[in-house]
């Protein structure tokens, strides 16, 4: 086997361990990884050789820039609208030209190495794009660690969407009886959507976590040897994320302004007919990757508005998070659009749920939580949600879907189906960015953990 990584911000910290951990086992794994920057440039050259470790060149130029025109899977259109900041603000022609670089850099290792695996990270814009579209042209396996959101732990998907691996079986009995427990916890005492294991009790692996000022510079010099490559908004964040007193109380100050935006105080004043609209954090890997379209979303709050009936009313609440980000002219915009409501952002979503005729979301988490609680949901955008309800929503479905849903009742056999088929492919594995409070990724119990279930997912995909 041989698997060729893709390295986003700090995940690479977590595969130099997943690497290690695989050699302790004797596996006969060959490994190469791309990097989005040279912070572990360093180690990875030590770990695996120079001739396996590519760090991306924004600005390179595609040597047969003509053929990745022809050959790209998918939209190049498309995934270049994933990206959420580091060429955000170029014009349409760098852009273009910055994305087909990209992706001839990395079909180039690709094509070197021949890789029979690539590894995801996380697809936060391009480059994540770029690598699977790599992988596809090549007709390489592509592996995506998947989160089960409400339900814990993770799955490999096959893509960016979220797709179930094939061998998932909802019939085996195991998985029922966990999908039936799970169900009736759920619906008893609701479960966060992000769901990390606490391994206090086991090794904290080695973060390899440079000093601020190390890492600034070295981001300094990356921007300043790439031209167009320094954007204000990635250095504010840069910043931001570091002086966490700062930070706070910028957001302080914007969520005492946007938290006043509401006409809905509470859930005593919901309207008796209402369709539930949860804002989503954006932009975020959750809508940038799987449905671009929906960055303005207005367009899905129009779409969802002009197709339910007349005597029902779109109740829109705020993302949490966003209330400390997002501008206010977003909640003043809704506040002044015919058919919608706004309700104060700290009442409880799951409630909203609960009393909902139709749950509609891009690909947010709020409709995956309907249908565990047995609740009509709809999905516009593929993910997880749309795996585990079964389908898919086009604008041009919505007046049917919306009126079907409003009359329609879930059925607990069903919703225990779909969930026992998550569970006949879920890991109690916790994948993500290194860094977290308590550190729960570089734990070894579940380093090894992860290493053990994605040699088995490759195993259970092999011919």
């Amino acid at each position: 086997m041989r698997v060729i990584l893709h390295g986003f911000g700090s995940f690479p910290v977590f595969f130099y361990h997943v690497i290690q951990c695989a050699r302790r086992i004797n596996t006969s794994i060959e490994w190469a990884i791309i990097l989005t920057s040279d912070h572990y440039e360093s180690i990875f050259v030590d770990l695996l050789g120079p001739d396996k470790v590519m760090v991306w060149n924004q600005t390179a130029k595609s040597s047969g820039a003509q053929d990745v025109q022809v050959t790209y899977p998918g939209s190049l259109y498309q995934d270049i609208e994933a990206e959420k900041r580091t060429f955000k603000s170029l014009s349409a022609e760098k852009k273009y030209a910055r994305a087909l670089g990209m992706y001839g850099q990395v079909r180039e290792l690709m094509l070197r190495f021949l890789p029979t695996h690539a590894l995801v990270s996380q697809v936060e814009g391009f480059d994540g794009k770029a690598f699977i579209a790599a992988a596809r042209e090549l007709k390489v396996e592509v592996v995506v660690p998947t989160s089960c959101r409400n339900i814990g732990g993770i799955y490999f998907s096959r893509d960016d969407v979220e797709t179930l691996p094939p061998y998932a079986d909802a019939s085996d009995e195991l998985c029922r009886t966990l999908a039936q427990g799970f169900l009736h916890s759920f619906r008893t005492e609701p479960t966060a959507a992000r769901w990390l294991p606490q391994l206090l009790d086991e090794n904290l692996l080695e973060p390899f976590q440079k000093p601020f000022l190390s890492r600034l510079q070295s981001s300094c010099r990356r921007w300043l040897m790439t031209p167009g490559g320094f954007q204000c908004d990635f250095l504010r964040a840069s910043l931001l994320n570091n002086m966490p007193q700062i930070r706070n109380l910028i957001w302080s100050m914007r969520r005492r302004k946007n938290e006043k935006l509401f006409n809905l105080s509470g859930l005593d004043e919901l309207p008796e007919k209402y369709i539930y609209y949860p804002l989503q954090y954006s932009p975020e890997s959750s809508i940038n990757t799987p449905a671009p379209y929906f960055l303005d979303q207005f367009r899905a709050i129009d779409a969802i508005r002009f197709a339910m009936p007349s005597d029902y009313t779109l109740v829109v609440k705020e993302h949490p998070a966003c209330i400390l980000l997002r501008d206010s002219e977003t909640a003043k915009r809704l506040l002044k659009t015919a058919g919608v409501k706004v309700i104060y952002y700290k009442t409880p979503s799951i409630e909203l749920v609960k009393r909902a005729a139709v749950t509609i979301s891009v690909t947010g988490t709020a409709t995956l939580e309907a249908h565990l609680l047995g609740r009509p949901a709809l999905v516009l955008g593929p993910g997880i949600s749309a795996q585990l309800l079964g389908t898919l929503t086009t604008i041009d479905e919505l007046p049917q879907k919306i009126r079907q849903c409003i009359r329609s009742e879930i059925k607990d056999e069903y919703v225990r189906s779909s969930v026992a088929r998550l569970y006949s492919v879920r890991h109690e594995v916790g994948f993500g960015t290194p860094g977290m409070p308590n550190e729960p990724i570089l734990r070894q119990g579940n380093v090894e953990r992860f290493t053990a279930a994605f040699i088995e997912h490759c195993e259970r995909l092999a011919p």
